[in-house]
C-alpha cells in the first residue's frame, strides 16, 4: 500500500509540473518569437512479480513431492518522473508590422545577443529598438551582435535602416544630402547542428549547451515583420484540462491509499489487542 501511495504521488507530482509548463505556453502565446515547451515523462523501473510455491501432490494421503511453482504474473509499476523539457523549434507565423526595426527570421536561425561580459544568448525574438547610445538592441535590453561578434552602433539622424534577406545592416542616406547608403554590419545569425542542445535561459533566449554553431545558410530575414509564437492555444487548453483531471486522479488514488493504510494500521491494532 506505501509502494503505491507514492505510486500515485509521483504521478500528481509530474501532473502538476506538465500542468505548470503548458501554462506557461499559454502565457507566451502572443510573445513574439516564442518557442513552446513540451514535458517528456518516463516511468520509474517496473518490478517483475512471480507467484513463487510448492504445488501439493495430486493423490489424497499418497506420499507424491510437490510440485515447485514459478509463474509469471506481470510487472508492477512505481511511478514516473520528468525526463526531459525539450522545446519545440517548428517555424511560427508571420505577422506584418512595417516597423523598420521588425524582423522575422524564416529558417533554422537565431539571432546573437549579449547578455553580459562575455556572455552571449540566441533568440528569435526580431523586435528590435536603437538604444540612447544608438545600439541595436531586443526589447529586453540586449545588443544584438554582429557576424565579428560586435555590437551594432547606428545613427538614427542620418536616415532609416534597411535589412535586407541575408541580414545585412544599411543605413539609407537622407534625401538631397547627397550621401550614399551604407552597410554597418550583417546580422549575427547562426545555425546549430542539434537544437535539442540549446536550453531555454528565460523569456526567448536560448544558451548552447554543446551543438555546434555556424554562420547561417538556410536563414532568410524579412524586414518589418515578426515571427508569432508557436504554442497552438487550442491545443494546450485540451491538454490543460486533460493534465488537471490527471492530477485530479492521482490526488484521489493518494487519499484512498492512505484511507486503506490507516484501516490496516487500526485492523491490525485491535488483533493485537484479542
Amino acid at each position: 500500500m506505501v509502494r503505491g501511495l507514492y505510486t500515485a504521488a509521483t504521478g500528481a507530482l509530474v501532473a502538476e509540473a506538465n500542468v505548470d509548463t503548458i501554462a506557461n505556453n499559454l502565457s507566451n502565446a502572443s510573445t513574439a518569437g516564442f518557442k513552446r515547451t513540451l514535458m517528456q515523462i518516463q516511468s520509474f523501473p517496473q518490478t517483475a512479480l512471480y507467484r513463487n510455491q510448492t504445488d501439493p501432490g495430486q493423490l489424497p494421503n499418497a506420499y507424491i513431492a510437490g510440485v515447485a511453482a514459478h509463474e509469471a504474473m506481470g510487472s508492477l509499476g512505481s511511478g514516473s518522473y520528468i525526463y526531459d523539457t525539450p522545446t519545440q523549434f517548428e517555424q511560427g507565423a508571420l505577422s506584418q508590422t512595417d516597423n523598420p526595426l521588425d524582423i522575422a527570421l524564416q529558417g533554422p536561425g537565431f539571432l546573437t545577443v549579449q547578455t553580459g561580459p562575455n556572455q552571449t544568448a540566441f533568440t528569435r525574438a526580431g523586435s528590435l529598438t536603437i538604444s540612447a547610445q544608438g545600439v541595436l538592441e531586443t526589447t529586453r535590453g540586449e545588443p544584438v551582435l554582429d557576424t565579428q561578434g560586435n555590437t551594432i552602433s547606428v545613427n538614427p539622424q542620418n536616415g532609416p535602416l534597411q535589412i535586407d534577406r541575408q541580414g545585412n545592416v544599411v543605413q539609407t542616406a537622407q534625401p538631397g544630402t547627397g550621401q550614399q547608403n551604407t552597410q554597418i554590419a550583417q546580422l549575427g545569425i547562426v545555425e546549430f547542428s542539434d537544437t535539442n542542445l540549446l536550453r531555454a535561459q528565460g523569456g526567448t533566449n536560448f544558451v548552447n549547451a554543446g551543438a555546434t554553431a555556424s554562420a547561417a545558410r538556410q536563414t532568410t530575414v524579412t524586414q518589418g515583420s515578426v515571427e508569432t509564437s508557436n504554442a497552438n492555444v487550442v491545443r494546450s487548453m485540451v491538454d490543460l484540462i486533460s493534465n488537471q483531471r490527471w492530477f485530479e486522479a492521482n490526488i484521489k488514488m493518494v487519499q484512498a491509499q492512505d484511507s486503506l493504510t490507516g484501516t490496516a494500521i487500526s485492523t491490525v491494532g485491535r488483533s493485537s489487542a484479542n
